[in-house]
């Protein structure tokens, strides 16, 4: 056999032993890969318009809880809205609570993380009517879990204003 042919498939026999040996770690630590990533889990855009104006939000109105706690929110304004980021990593609700001027009552977006591990981004915009006095809240959803599927989903809402306005964002 020419030498050169024999080292050839030693190397291709040691390259597939390699990624066969990393592939069945993989699929064996995968919960400790998604346990080591580095971004925040939950990320979304608010867009609120009140009477068809866009309105900007102030880092003072937008807080979010978990577990009857407040948590640290990533707050940053763009074209589109606010950029809202929450660290995340827990399994459970996360209550993303809007103030806006002249409502009686916060939006609250609820935000499940069925497994810690999951990788959630949102959109969620506000319309405020005030000749009708309602709110329309609309939201899509998009989740990453941890077969690396990923689901999307949309709500939508519409309430008066004495009526509390919750909407479920992310149900996956």
């Amino acid at each position: 056999m020419n030498p050169c042919k024999k080292g050839y498939r030693i190397a291709a026999f040691v390259l597939a032993s390699v990624l066969l040996f990393v592939g069945v770690l993989f699929l064996f630590f995968k919960p400790l890969l998604y346990r080591l990533y580095p971004f925040d889990r939950i990320t979304g855009t608010v867009c609120v318009s009140i009477d068809g104006e866009k309105n900007e939000l102030k880092r003072s109105d937008v807080a979010v809880r978990y577990d009857n706690s407040e948590i640290d929110v990533g707050f940053r304004e763009d074209f589109d809205g606010a950029r809202i980021s929450v660290q995340g990593g827990e399994y459970g609700p996360y209550t993303l609570i809007i103030n806006i001027d002249g409502l009686n009552s916060p939006i609250e977006a609820v935000i499940y993380q069925y497994n810690w591990w999951n990788v959630s981004k949102f959109n969620l915009d506000i319309s405020i009517d005030n000749a009708n006095e309602s709110i329309t809240l609309t939201s899509s959803s998009n989740s990453l879990n941890e077969n690396g599927k990923s689901v999307r989903e949309n709500h939508s809402s519409k309430s008066a204003f004495s009526e509390k306005h919750i909407i479920t964002i992310v149900s996956v």
